[in-house]
């Protein structure tokens, strides 16, 4: 048996692609097989995975068949990029004896209404919340939460089917059309909890921050910070920054403090997203991923801030790794999505790319929809038009290119 590490890296949508994986792999010196998961996206991915690693397809085979395949290959450690694959590579590694998140947190890792109850027992954080799972349930649940108040998927990535709502009215018909699935993507379970107030910040800038951490154990670091632009309405991301924020230094290592405490409260093994509010009375949890984020790696390495990609597979092999302190000099990585209006149904014409292109600042624009695509703000991050990305010398830089994106006239909605 060849002394190369074996990694297994359960694969789907997420947030790593195939390349970087096997550069960061390289690196390490170890070896990957990609495991995949029966999904479409997963299916048409094979040629390319297996241009950079092995590949065994869980497709047609019992959890016990592929246990045992994998069993076979001798392997050192497992991940996975994909939320929605978390569950299946708890499971192979409880079976294969590897480190990752245990049986017994992975309900929490992935219900936000169980994360709240751990983080309220824990002395995290204490949001008020409910969990609905028909529409019945509203008046109970707004009479506990209160508003306004938040909808939100119980499971759930990308801010699928995510908004706000004021009055009892509101609510009423949110639910009814989430469980229909009548006008969108239909849900089994959703959160209403207590809308957290973020603090009145300039455009366009966001008023909560992500910071990715590495854990094992108690041993829990920040590996790097996202900070963000404002959101679209309702509640889409448009991207974020790094690796120096707007937000002042103390600001930030209180930020990253409560993000290693979310972190332990929920036992996870390996790396993890948090998201975090910014709100009058300081920083509050919103959600923990049980992976690492989206853009993070691409823009903590454009950064020269930290190297995520190598620091996950390093902890999943239980091999030794670096972590970063607070940056104060060095470029400034952007990742801007631009997203469709709210009430856009179909991208009636796309014109003028270019222009995107030409724009200081600006290094690439990858275009995501094409004419007669359908547009809704229900299925999150899938309705993203154009995400581009480059770099900056300071906020103000910054904060122009972003205007500057804004106000060419590229594409038109219907």
């Amino acid at each position: 048996m060849s002394d190369t590490p074996l990694l297994l890296v359960v694969y789907d949508t997420g947030s790593l692609a195939p390349t970087r994986l096997a550069e960061a792999a390289r690196d390490l010196g170890c070896s990957l097989v990609f495991v995949t998961a029966g999904t479409d996206h997963a299916r048409e991915m094979i040629p390319t995975l297996e241009t950079v690693g092995s590949v065994v397809d869980a497709a047609g085979r019992t959890e016990a068949e592929l246990v045992a395949e994998l069993s076979a290959l001798g392997p050192a450690g497992v991940i996975t990029f994909s939320e929605f694959q978390i569950g299946l590579t708890v499971r192979l590694a409880a079976a294969l004896g590897l480190r990752y998140h245990r049986p017994a947190d992975v309900d929490a890792i992935t219900h936000k209404d169980l994360q709240r109850q751990r983080f309220a027992e824990a002395g995290v954080d204490s949001v008020r919340f409910r969990t609905i799972t028909d529409a019945g349930q509203a008046d109970e649940a707004i009479a506990h939460v209160g508003l306004p108040a938040i909808i939100k998927p119980v499971i759930g990535a990308s801010s699928r089917n995510t908004q706000a709502v004021t009055t009892p009215e509101e609510c009423h018909a949110a639910l009814a059309a989430l469980f229909s699935g009548d006008d969108g993507p239909a849900e089994s379970a959703v959160m209403l909890e207590e809308l957290l107030i973020g603090r009145p910040t300039p455009a366009p800038w966001g008023d909560y921050i992500a910071v990715d951490c590495v854990a094992d154990g108690d041993d829990v670091r920040p590996v790097f910070v996202t900070s963000k632009f404002a959101l679209a309405a309702p509640f889409r991301e448009r991207g974020g920054y790094g690796g120096l924020s707007v937000v002042p230094r103390e600001e930030e290592r209180a930020v990253r403090e409560l993000a290693c405490r979310a972190v332990r409260a929920l036992n996870i093994h390996g790396v993890a997203d948090v998201e975090i509010k910014l709100t009058a009375d300081g920083p509050r949890v919103i959600e923990v991923n049980g992976r690492l984020g989206a853009w993070v790696d691409d823009l903590a390495v454009r950064s020269g801030t930290s190297d995520p990609a190598s620091v996950a597979l390093a902890a999943a092999l239980g091999l030794p790794y670096e972590t970063p302190g607070i940056k104060r000099e060095g470029p400034i990585a952007f990742l801007y999505l631009i997203v469709p209006p709210a009430g856009a149904r179909k991208v009636a014409a796309i014109r003028n790319v270019t222009a995107l292109r030409r724009l200081p600042g600006v290094d690439r624009v990858t275009v995501l929809a094409e004419p007669g695509a359908p547009a809704d703000w229900r299925i999150g991050a899938r309705g993203n038009t154009a995400a581009v990305t480059g770099s900056a010398a300071t906020h103000r830089e910054l904060a122009a290119t972003v205007a500057a994106i804004e106000n060419v006239d590229w594409i038109t909605y219907e």
